[in-house]
């Protein structure tokens, strides 16, 4: 007589179980990230993956799985093999996000620059969005030779998105899902590094 599928019993030691399998899984599929800080300290806030294991745990509560012991396997391996699953799926989309905010921009930024309003009047604002008011375009300085000049991945991939989005904040700020003023704020990080590499407003002369 066969038996039928049942809903899996996620005892604390099972969860304990998926917990570890995530971890052991986790740096070989995914990046890690540093968990929010909260006022309760426990281990689990602690690790690089604690927004992975959250996931997975819920993944499992929400919808536990179907246990058949007639197929032969043990609860343990239908766990590992819905946490596998998981975690890759969960690297997967980590890294298409990613890769979405690293990719080239397509066009070119036209050298007339942007209509005036369209983003406010910062340095870096003109050092990285090519202002008409700014003699910083691509017949002076080509875009590559400036992004060589930034040492990170993040910030150059800031620095094409915002090229890409005509020097218009708030769709970038949109594309990467930050507010304005953070993506404004990471900018103005770079201005010191730009200028002393040489790329800065003209002293005369209009554009």
């Amino acid at each position: 007589m066969t038996s039928e599928p049942r809903e899996l019993e996620l005892t604390p030691d099972l969860l304990e179980y998926a917990k570890a399998v995530t971890l052991r899984l986790a740096p070989d599929f995914c990046q890690p990230h540093l968990a929010r800080p909260t006022a309760a300290k426990s281990d689990l806030d602690e690790r690089p993956w604690a927004d992975l294991v959250q996931e997975v745990i819920l993944q499992l509560l929400r919808r536990p799985p179907k246990f058949d012991p007639a197929r032969g396997a043990s609860p343990k391996t239908l766990i590992y093999t819905i946490v596998q699953r998981a975690v890759m799926k969960y690297g997967a989309r980590q890294a298409k996000r990613e890769d979405r905010y690293r990719q080239p921009p397509d066009t070119v930024v036209q050298s007339e620059g942007l209509e005036d309003g369209s983003v406010e009047e910062t340095p870096t604002m003109e050092l990285v969005t090519e202002r008409r008011h700014v003699a910083l375009t691509r017949s002076h300085w080509p875009l590559d030779d400036i992004l060589q000049y930034i040492d990170n991945e993040d910030s150059r991939a800031l620095c094409r998105l915002v090229i890409e989005c005509d020097g218009n904040i708030s769709a970038a700020a949109r594309r990467l899902k930050l507010s304005e003023g953070t993506v404004r704020y990471r900018l103005k990080l770079l201005e010191p590094k730009l200028r002393a590499a040489g790329f800065g407003p003209p002293t005369g002369g209009k554009s």
